[in-house]
């Protein structure tokens, strides 16, 4: 019940979102956080234990795009595509990642993914067990250029076993992944969230 309810909610905020940004001007082939209301930012932080939206605007040329997350261990690729869905794309829509604790005291999460366009919406969902570890922290790109030649980073979950204070993933990490990926080294496990898009 708690994932159908998780599941609508995260449905009428991204219509809302779709709805506030159509009278503006476009902006082709990007993708962005968009700014939230108080009222979108406390439903997404009392349903989900974090929660990214990043919309994207393509040209007519994309035809498909696809999300995933990928599971890292010490800066090791373990979990390659983890609740990949492929989709129509047009014009502009929203990429939804979420993830909820199923019961309190255990380690396992679900983690949700969708993509809200003019096609619909389309949503995976999964459980994923987490281990229990000292720090997290989360973050997202800000702006980000679509090009059909390389996989996008959108969004990070990294967790550390040890207590000493980490940082979130760097901004450049997010403009050039693959040049940065020793970042990832820094700790146990990091959570990636993907996108590609095809012309």
């Amino acid at each position: 019940m708690k994932k159908i309810f998780l599941s609508i909610i995260l449905s009428l905020i991204s219509f809302s979102l779709v709805a506030c940004k159509a009278d503006e001007p476009k902006s082709w082939n990007n993708l962005s956080v968009p700014e939230l209301t108080e009222r979108e930012k406390a439903i997404l932080e009392n349903s989900s234990e974090h929660s990214f939206l990043i919309e994207f605007n393509v040209d007519d040329t994309y035809k498909e795009m696809s999300v995933w997350v990928e599971k890292y261990e010490f800066g090791k690729l373990v979990e390659p595509e983890m609740g990949r869905m492929t989709t129509a794309v047009e014009d502009n829509g929203t990429i939804i990642f979420t993830t909820s604790k199923t019961v309190d005291g255990q380690n396992q999460s679900m983690f949700n993914i969708s993509i809200q366009n003019d096609n619909g919406t389309d949503t995976a969902t999964y459980p994923e067990t987490i281990d229990e570890m000292e720090s997290s922290v989360w973050g997202s790109a800000g702006k980000l250029k679509i090009n059909s030649t390389n996989k996008l980073a959108l969004a990070s979950i990294c967790y550390s076993s040890g207590n000493e204070g980490i940082r979130s993933l760097s901004t450049d990490f997010y403009g050039d992944s693959d040049s940065h990926m020793d970042e990832l080294k820094k700790y146990d496990v990091v959570y990636l969230l993907r996108s590609e898009f095809t012309k």
